[in-house]
């Protein structure tokens, strides 16, 4: 890349700490933009949920799915669970077993 001396040591080593603060934050930006992808992605199953329980509910009175909070888990306990990805995956199992 550059050799050494062609600038001043003090302007070397000002340039270098720059480019590394450069590469750091590009990396922070790209963790943080990713994250803030995933909480929009959680946001919009929520809803996608909502809409399914609320559809289910106008057709199936007998269910009782006034409630909207915790959606997604309804429907996964009824077996109408949403799919997060066009690729196959093993069920989820339950944290405790039921006896």
């Amino acid at each position: 890349m550059m050799r050494p001396g062609f600038f001043r040591r003090d302007v070397e080593f000002v340039l270098r700490l720059a480019g590394g603060f450069v590469v750091v934050g590009a990396f922070a930006l790209t963790l943080a933009w990713g994250y803030e992808q995933r909480q929009q992605a959680q946001e919009w199953r929520e809803l996608a949920c909502a809409y399914r329980v609320a559809d289910l509910a106008s057709r199936a009175k007998f269910l009782g799915l006034d409630d909207q909070r915790g959606a997604c888990a309804r429907l996964q306990s009824l077996g109408l669970g949403v799919r997060t990805s066009g690729l196959p995956s093993f069920p989820a199992r339950d944290p405790l077993p039921r006896y």
